[in-house]
């Protein structure tokens, strides 16, 4: 056997070699060899070769710029920007959160007067994902950033300002 080396992977890719793994005998090694060969005899020689060169795809993370107003506001990441944009908007409307408390699903509430009342088929997510924004007022952080943007674009029409312009995220 040749000298082997270390490369680090992520949880999700250490997951992802797992989930290919035909038997126990079967190494690392091995599975990687066998998934890339069958998965580059099924590309074009073109795509092929491309693949060797390319540096793999990376999911953005981390900081985030805020726009309130007409000021910057960098965040340190998605879930603090929306809270900040939030807290921006009920400056301006104090009965912001009373209206997003009438949005949402019967399993998830966009606000709520609790933790608990966000998640009323789940009430154990409220642990970790209720966020209290003010006082007696809690929001869902346990969102998509299509999620959080679809939201702020509601929160911003209900207060009369518009998204993306008076209220804008930029990763």
């Amino acid at each position: 056997m040749s000298a082997m080396a270390e490369i680090p992977v992520s949880l999700a890719t250490f997951k992802a070699i797992e989930a290919a793994r035909l038997s126990l005998a079967e190494s690392h090694d091995d599975i990687l060899r066998r998934v890339l060969n069958q998965s580059s005899q099924r590309l074009p020689r073109l795509v092929r070769d491309t693949a060797r060169i390319a540096p793999p795809l990376v999911r953005k993370r981390g900081a985030v710029a805020l726009t309130l107003f007409g000021q910057d506001s960098p965040q340190p990441n998605l879930k603090y920007a929306y809270l900040a944009a939030l807290r921006s908007l009920i400056r301006h409307k104090p009965s912001l959160f009373e209206h997003l408390a009438d949005k949402g699903t019967a399993r998830r509430r966009w606000a709520a007067r609790s933790a608990r009342e966000l998640f009323p088929a789940a009430p154990h997510l409220a642990r970790d994902h209720g966020h209290e924004i003010q006082p007696g007022w809690w929001v869902d952080t346990n969102i998509s950033r299509a999620q959080i943007e679809a939201r702020l674009a509601v929160a911003c029409k209900i207060a009369g300002y518009r998204f993306g312009e008076d209220v804008a995220l930029r990763a």
